[in-house]
């Protein structure tokens, strides 16, 4: 259930950035969609490795390590995000571009505690 809901977000925000390539501006859209890619991966990273970090078969520096370059990938895609200036229009509310970033930070730790059950189910 919780891997679906990263799912359902990840298309949603492809629909809604094929939507502003499409309609409005095709940099804007496609400087979103990559800052989504972005920031999903490197949350994803960074819980993930934080998740990781009682296993005994994982050393600190590795975690450290993928845990700084998921920092940077994060850092990317919010700057990426901020540069385009990316809202969500919805009704009469508009949802700025980091807010859903964040989101998809909620959905990128859902995605990492389904991976982290499926991998302890198999031991």
């Amino acid at each position: 259930m919780r891997e679906l809901m990263a799912l359902g977000y990840g298309f949603l925000t492809l629909i809604i950035c094929a939507n502003a390539m499409l309609s409005s501006s095709f940099r804007v859209g496609a400087e979103a969609l990559l800052a989504y890619v972005l920031n999903f991966s490197g949350m994803a990273i960074l819980f993930a490795c934080f998740l990781a970090r009682h296993e005994k078969k994982y050393r600190k520096v590795y975690l450290f390590g993928a845990g700084a370059i998921a920092l940077v990938l994060v850092a990317a895609g919010f700057a990426l995000m901020m540069r385009t200036g990316f809202r969500i229009y919805f009704y009469d509310a508009a949802i700025p571009g980091p807010v859903w970033l964040l989101v998809g930070g909620v959905a990128a730790l859902l995605w990492s505690l389904h991976r982290n059950a499926r991998l302890r189910a198999r031991w």
